[in-house]
């Protein structure tokens, strides 16, 4: 593929995770809306979010899998396509099943996004992942800073969310059609020689080391800062704070969380992936403990605003580090380190919906720490494996 052509591909993945962000961030602040107005508590929330991640769990593993042996440009339409019909039902009718169903679509859909779109970009740019895999975050962040505000906004003009679902359908309607058109036609994969050669690719990749150990980061962090993120205005209402403004601070979240990448974008020129990495964990598993332990409102939002700096490289460094591991298996890589990603929200959504109804809100954040501290855990074993690895293999070159 010419260079022009994929300029225009990585700049189509771009407005996708930017529709991305602003989608599935909108739906966490409507969760205390959501159990008012279907009339049920926060623990059968927590139930169908537990529904919707198991679905996206399988999504990824078998789309990051595809995703090596077929055409990841169909896998791509398939995932817009579920977003568009799930936002549609969404915003026509509403009731317990429904919601239920409706979580499991747009679920399946992110992870097949997430996972084919990573997949396709680390094999045209082989030899930027890094810096393609931040910006696509960027993208995502950007969106993510819009959907809590636009939901703020509704709910402040006293407008129904369902017309913002809608509208998230039409425009997801639209990426579709210029997906299909601007994207090239010939296929973007990987075929291995023969189907033993495949399996041994996959389960050696797999097996490795430093992609489970960075599996297990993002399934601790990741599924922390998601868990968090989606009882966050929950939280706050244990404050007085009232869910508009919740939301608005969800949005300041995000919006922290983009200069972190762009902090990362021009510091990882003088470093490496896994120093940044070990000292994201670290100094925002800090600020979280400070955001957790403080009562003072304002000091919670300034600790909170910190934190997301430096929890906002951790999944586009970690899924680096994961694929330069073997870059054939790209797809199957990232599946299956996504998978762990939404792991983490299969496990740690109920838990904090269950922690909220019976325990307090205000318990969302301790439990959301303890988490994060696990995280912290591995990623120093995470250091020492990788640095131990690559000193090994330095010396070999050199003698």
């Amino acid at each position: 593929m010419n260079q022009k052509n994929k300029k225009r591909t990585l700049n189509l993945f771009f407005y996708i995770f930017i529709l991305f962000g602003i989608s599935i961030t909108a739906i966490d602040p409507l969760i205390p809306v959501i159990s008012e107005q279907l009339n049920i508590g926060y623990d059968k929330i927590g139930i169908a979010l537990f529904i919707g991640s198991i679905f996206t769990l399988l999504a990824t593993i078998i789309s990051g899998r595809l995703s090596d042996r077929f055409d990841i440009k169909k896998i791509v339409l398939y995932g817009l396509f579920l977003l568009f019909f799930g936002f549609l039902l969404f915003s026509i009718y509403l009731n317990y099943i429904i919601f239920i169903i409706v979580i499991m679509l747009l679920r399946v859909g992110f992870g097949i996004l997430d996972t084919s779109i990573h997949s396709f970009s680390s094999k045209l740019f082989r030899d930027n992942i890094s810096n393609v895999f931040i910006n696509l975050d960027m993208f995502w962040f950007t969106g993510a800073v819009i959907g809590p505000l636009l939901i703020s906004g509704t709910l402040f003009l006293d407008i129904k969310p369902t017309y913002v679902f809608l509208l998230f359908s039409f425009a997801f309607a639209s990426s579709i059609i210029i997906f299909y058109k601007i994207c090239p036609k010939k296929e973007t994969k990987y075929i291995e020689p023969n189907e033993k050669s495949a399996q041994r690719n996959v389960f050696s990749s797999i097996k490795n080391p430093i992609v489970l150990l960075t599996s297990l980061i993002l399934f601790f962090y990741m599924g922390s800062i998601a868990g968090f993120s989606s009882w966050l205005t929950t939280y706050f209402l244990a404050f007085g704070v009232r869910v508009a403004l919740g939301s608005a601070f969800l949005s300041l979240y995000w919006l922290f969380s983009i200069l972190g990448l762009l902090l990362i974008n021009k510091i990882l020129k003088k470093t490496n992936e896994i120093t940044l990495l070990f000292l994201g964990c670290l100094v925002g598993t800090a600020c979280l403990s400070v955001f957790s332990f403080v009562p003072n409102i304002y000091i919670k939002i300034v600790f909170f605003s910190i934190q997301a700096i430096f929890f906002s490289g951790i999944f586009p460094l970690s899924t680096s580090i994961a694929v330069h591991e073997s870059s054939k298996s790209s797809g199957t890589i990232l599946g299956f380190v996504i998978a762990f990603v939404f792991s983490g929200s299969i496990v740690f959504q109920p838990v904090l919906g269950y922690v909220a109804e019976y325990l307090g809100k205000h318990f969302i954040a301790y439990v959301a720490l303890a988490i994060a501290l696990i995280g912290l855990i591995f990623t120093f074993i995470l250091l020492k494996v990788y640095s131990r690895k690559y000193k090994t293999n330095a010396k070999k070159v050199q003698n």
